[in-house]
């Protein structure tokens, strides 16, 4: 049994193909009198596997669980199974009904696949012909699609609305930072002359904080006259 069942897990093979595979290999029928006999080799065998894919250990599980119930059932012949219990056995007997089936099917198909031809080899050719009714004419043909273009609804494009794209203080406190390490010198005119309105007013609170931690001192000589930065080292923060 070890030898014909070695886990592959390039082609391995799945809970229903190898609880078929125990069932002929003991030369039974699917029931539930055969299925209690293999129960014990088929939790003995994914008991010895440490390599199940884990999208099958679901259904190794559930099938695994059915047949220890079914043998439940052959040795104490008096207990009593729920509807569901039942049911799950019925099915589980279906299921491998119908993959036997499958299964036989599949090799029968694969010893003549390529062997015959399943096309005529000299298929008739068939003429195409139009034929329209008499009362088909041009004119009434033109008329029906004129209608048919005027039905077709006309689209107008919506109006578009463009959204502006957000400023955080946090990036440009950080940005600032970043050019003052390099220019060390710096004008408030010259660091916001692409800006609009709003970045103006974010990159004046960004540069108010860094004078609070002490990273830049800024000095303005005048009421509404620009603004002249300076890149310090970390410290008692300046304002003049």
């Amino acid at each position: 049994m070890a030898s014909v069942f070695t886990l592959e897990v390039g082609e391995f093979k799945g809970p229903l193909e190898l609880l078929l595979d125990l069932i002929e290999h003991r030369k039974l029928e699917v029931s539930d009198i055969s299925l209690s006999k293999v129960a014990d080799e088929y939790v003995e065998y994914i008991e010895d596997r440490s390599q199940i894919p884990l999208s099958e250990t679901a259904q190794f599980v559930v099938i695994a669980s059915t047949l220890l119930l079914i043998k439940s059932k052959s040795l104490l012949p008096s207990i009593e199974l729920t509807n569901d219990e039942e049911e799950d056995i019925r099915d589980l007997e279906d299921r491998l009904k119908l993959y036997a089936h499958a299964r036989h099917a599949a090799k029968l198909l694969r010893r003549r696949w390529g062997k015959s031809a399943y096309l005529p080899k000299n298929p008739q050719k068939s003429e195409i012909i139009f034929a329209p009714a008499h009362d088909i004419t041009k004119s009434n043909t033109f008329g029906v699609l004129q209608n048919l273009i005027e039905t077709i609804p006309t689209f107008t494009q919506a109006p578009t609305a463009h959204i502006a794209r957000e400023i955080k203080l946090e990036d440009v406190i950080d940005s600032l930072t970043t050019r003052m390490q390099s220019a060390f010198t710096d004008s408030f005119k010259n660091l916001t002359s692409k800006a609009d309105k709003v970045g103006s007013i974010v990159h004046f609170l960004a540069l108010l904080e860094l004078i609070k931690r002490g990273t830049l001192k800024a000095q303005q000589r005048e009421n509404f006259s620009d603004i002249t930065m300076n890149h310090e080292e970390v410290g008692t923060p300046h304002y003049g």
